[in-house]
């Protein structure tokens, strides 16, 4: 995305969310909490945080239990999209990708992104975007290419689902992504 483009995202965004579109629409109320709660700027470039080796270790051992009984489903899920130019990641109710499904020809291009285990991707570090909006909200959504807050994101889709543990606690998100530039939100919503 140029230098342009995330420019005119960002005063997209902080145009709706001043015109109050939050009291109408979950996206422009994740916008402003983006916003405001969490003093995000939608043009920011940087990459996102990474964890170290061992604080990703530390993460994937408290979600050893689910990454045991996700296996299956998580390579079932990638058999059915990876095949279109998506990953598929397990992450815990932090918003880290402790699991991670994708091809090895698309790799340099989600770990360029962040789309990769020990990336952190709560609401509150990266702003509106699948994982992080999903627990925010404890709901399943697509955020699509420009509903990302984050300029920089605008060029991805995301499809996440909550995972609730057996008492109905948040316990992580399923997330399917898409670096493919040609993916329409029909198909994305398909996914």
């Amino acid at each position: 995305m140029s230098g342009r483009q995330a420019a005119g995202h960002a005063d997209f965004v902080q145009a709706s969310i001043a015109r109050s579109d939050a009291a109408h629409s979950a996206l422009v109320a994740s916008w402003r909490r983006s916003l405001q709660l969490h003093h995000l700027d939608p043009a920011e470039r940087k990459a996102p945080r990474r964890l170290t080796e061992a604080e990703l270790r530390q993460a994937r051992q408290r979600m050893e239990r689910m990454i045991r009984a996700a296996e299956g489903s998580l390579n079932r899920l990638y058999q059915a999209v990876g095949g279109v130019g998506c990953c598929v990641m397990l992450a815990d109710r932090d918003g880290i990708p402790v699991e991670r499904r994708g091809a090895v020809a698309d790799d340099e291009t989600f770990d360029e992104w962040g789309l990769w285990t020990g990336t952190v991707w709560s609401e509150d570090s990266e702003g509106t975007n699948g994982i992080g909006t999903c627990l925010a909200d404890q709901r399943p959504l697509t955020i699509h290419r420009d509903q990302h807050f984050l300029s920089r994101n605008t060029l991805m889709s995301c499809t996440t689902a909550p995972v609730f543990d057996h008492e109905g606690n948040l316990a992580a998100a399923l997330d399917v992504s898409s670096c493919r530039s040609d993916l329409t939100e029909g198909f994305v919503q398909l996914i």
